[in-house]
C-alpha cells in the first residue's frame, strides 16, 4: 500500500458554508480543530444546509488578522465571530441534526440578526461547547473526511469521456478535510488504521454522497454531475461513495507534504 502525503486541508468552521485553506491543523477527537462547530438553525432548532438553503453556499470565511475569530463575508457585506462560544453566561438552546439533538449555545442577538437578515429568514447561529457529550462535531455523521486527488482525477477522466465540453469537477465540491496524494483512485477506502503527522486516523467506511456536490461550490448552479457518472462505477446498496470517512485515534498536528 502507498504511503499517502496530504496536498491540502480544509475546515469548514459553520456547517455548508465556505471552508477554509489551511497549511497545517490539530486534529481532535471531535475532528480538526474548529472543524463544523458552528451552524445556523431554525427558531426551532433545525439545522440548515445547502441541500433547502443554497444561499448559504454565499457564505465565505477566513480567519481574522490575529486568529482570534473568524471573518464571515456575504456578497461584500462581513461580521466577526469568536473561535468559539465557551465561555459563562452564554444561553443554552436544543438543536438538531438530522435525528440527533444536542445542547449548543447561542449567539448573541446581534450576530443572528445579521444572519437573518442576509438570509431573509429568522435563523440563529449556534456552536457544539467543549463540554458537550456528542463525540462527533456537527458533522452529519463523521469527524474527518479524506478524498485523494487520484479520486478526482479519475472522476473527472471518466466524465471528460462522456462530455468532452464538461467542466472538471473541483476539490472544494466533495467538502474534504484532508486531501492526500501518492494513492491509487479510491485507495483512501482501504487505508485501515494510518498514521497522518502525529495524530493517527481510522477509515470507517466509503463515504456516501448526497445532492449537495451536484452544486459548483464557486458559481452555486445545480447540474446531475458527478452523481450521474458516479453512479456507473461508483454505487453501492443505492448509495453512491465517494471520499472515506474517519476518526480519530490519536489527536495530534497535520501538515502539507512538501
Amino acid at each position: 500500500m502507498s504511503t499517502p502525503k496530504i496536498s491540502s486541508i480544509h475546515i469548514y468552521p459553520i456547517k455548508s458554508m465556505g471552508g477554509i485553506t489551511l497549511s497545517e491543523a490539530e486534529v481532535e477527537m471531535r475532528g480538526l480543530q474548529h472543524d463544523r462547530r458552528y451552524m445556523l438553525v431554525s427558531p426551532e432548532g433545525r439545522f440548515l444546509t445547502q441541500r433547502q438553503t443554497p444561499e448559504l453556499g454565499r457564505f465565505h470565511l477566513t480567519y481574522n488578522p490575529d486568529k482570534t475569530g473568524f471573518i464571515v463575508t456575504f456578497q461584500g457585506d462581513t461580521i466577526t465571530i469568536p473561535l468559539s462560544l465557551d465561555f459563562p453566561n452564554h444561553q443554552t438552546q436544543w438543536a438538531s441534526v438530522w435525528d440527533n439533538s444536542l445542547e449548543v449555545l447561542r449567539a448573541e442577538s446581534s450576530i443572528n440578526q445579521w444572519f437573518s437578515e442576509r438570509l431573509q429568514r429568522e435563523v440563529v447561529l449556534v456552536y457544539q461547547p467543549n463540554n458537550s457529550p456528542q463525540q462527533v462535531s456537527l458533522a452529519d455523521g463523521y469527524p474527518i473526511l479524506i478524498l485523494s486527488e487520484a479520486s478526482l482525477t479519475a472522476l473527472n477522466q471518466k466524465i471528460k469521456q462522456d462530455n468532452p465540453q464538461a467542466a472538471a469537477m473541483h476539490m472544494l465540491r466533495f467538502r474534504p478535510n484532508v486531501v492526500l496524494s501518492q494513492l491509487q483512485p479510491h485507495e483512501e477506502d482501504s487505508l485501515g488504521t494510518f498514521q497522518l503527522g502525529t495524530t493517527t486516523l481510522q477509515i470507517v467506511k466509503p463515504c456516501s454522497r448526497c445532492i449537495l456536490t451536484t452544486i459548483d461550490p464557486i458559481t452555486l448552479e445545480r447540474g446531475d454531475e458527478p452523481l450521474r457518472t458516479l453512479s456507473t462505477y461508483r454505487k453501492e446498496n443505492n448509495k453512491i461513495l465517494f471520499g472515506a470517512n474517519a476518526l480519530c485515534l490519536n489527536p495530534g498536528k497535520i501538515g502539507i507534504s512538501h
